[in-house]
C-alpha cells in the first residue's frame, strides 16, 4: 500500500487513530506492514501501534514485529485479542480515548498566568513532580526541543505540560496552590497552539475511568472517540 491509500484507511476512524495518522505524517512512526485490512507501526523503536479490521489481519500483521518492541497500542477490540493471541506475555491492557482538535487557527489562551518554554535547569524539579518512568534524558532532550512549557504566577511554576515522546499531548500538572483557577486550560491551550504553529494535528488520551478529563478535553473543543485504544504491555504481578 502506497502512504496515500495507508492515511485513507486509517481516516476512516480519523478521531481513534489520529495518533497513528500523525506519526507518518510527522515521519516519527515506520510502517512495519500495511494490507487492505490491517495496519502496523513503530515509533521510537520500542513500541508498536496497531488496527485490524479482523483478529485474524492483526495476527499476520503482528508476525512482523521486531524483538525490540515490549509494547503496543491496540486501536479496537479485534487488534486488541490479536495482541494477546500472539505474545502471551502481554497481559494488561489499558482503555483510553483519543481526543484530537480539528481547528486549525490559534486558539486564545486565557490571562490566567504567563506561559514560557520550560527552562532546562528545573528538569530536576519537573522529575520530582511527574516522573512516570525514571529517565531525565527522555525530558532534559524534550525541554531542548521546546516540547515543553511551564506556567508561571508571580515568577513561580505553577504547572507544565509538554508532548510525551510518541508525539502526544500531555505531562499536564499543575501544582496544588495554583488549581481552580483555569492553569491545566490555559497550558493545554498553549500546547494545542504549540502544535498547530509546527503544522501537527494537536492530540491525545484520556483512561476511560478519567470523565472529568473527558469533559475537560470536550470543552475545549477537542474531538473525542467512541470507542478506545489500548496501551497494552507486560505487567508485573
Amino acid at each position: 500500500m502506497t502512504e496515500q491509500e495507508i492515511l485513507a484507511y486509517l481516516s476512516k476512524d480519523r478521531t481513534l487513530r489520529i495518533d497513528m495518522i500523525e506519526g507518518i505524517r510527522r515521519g516519527g512512526a515506520k510502517v512495519l506492514y500495511a494490507e487492505p485490512d490491517a495496519v502496523l507501526l513503530m515509533k521510537m523503536d520500542r513500541f508498536c501501534l496497531i488496527v485490524s479490521d479482523t483478529v485474524e489481519a492483526g495476527e499476520r500483521a503482528l508476525k512482523t514485529v521486531p524483538q525490540s518492541c515490549c509494547l503496543f497500542v491496540a486501536h479496537n477490540e479485534p487488534s486488541r485479542d490479536a495482541v494477546f493471541r500472539t505474545f502471551p506475555f502481554i497481559n494488561h491492557a489499558s482503555a483510553c480515548w483519543q481526543a484530537y482538535y480539528p481547528g486549525k487557527d490559534p486558539i486564545p489562551v486565557p490571562d490566567v498566568c504567563e506561559i514560557r518554554p520550560f527552562p532546562l535547569e528545573q528538569v530536576p524539579f519537573l522529575m520530582s513532580v511527574y516522573d512516570p518512568d525514571g529517565h531525565p534524558e527522555r525530558y532534559i532532550e524534550r525541554v531542548k526541543q521546546g516540547d515543553v512549557l511551564a506556567a508561571y504566577v508571580d515568577g513561580e511554576i505553577a504547572g507544565f505540560i509538554g508532548f510525551h515522546g510518541d508525539g502526544s499531548g500531555g505531562m499536564l500538572e499543575v501544582l496544588p496552590k495554583f488549581r481552580r483557577r483555569g492553569i491545566g486550560s490555559a497550558l493545554e491551550i498553549a500546547l494545542h497552539n504549540l502544535a498547530l504553529s509546527r503544522g501537527w494535528t494537536p492530540y491525545g488520551q484520556v483512561y476511560t475511568t478519567n470523565d472529568a478529563s473527558r469533559k475537560l478535553q470536550e470543552s475545549l473543543g477537542m474531538v473525542v472517540s467512541d470507542g478506545a485504544i489500548y496501551w497494552m504491555y507486560e505487567q508485573s504481578v
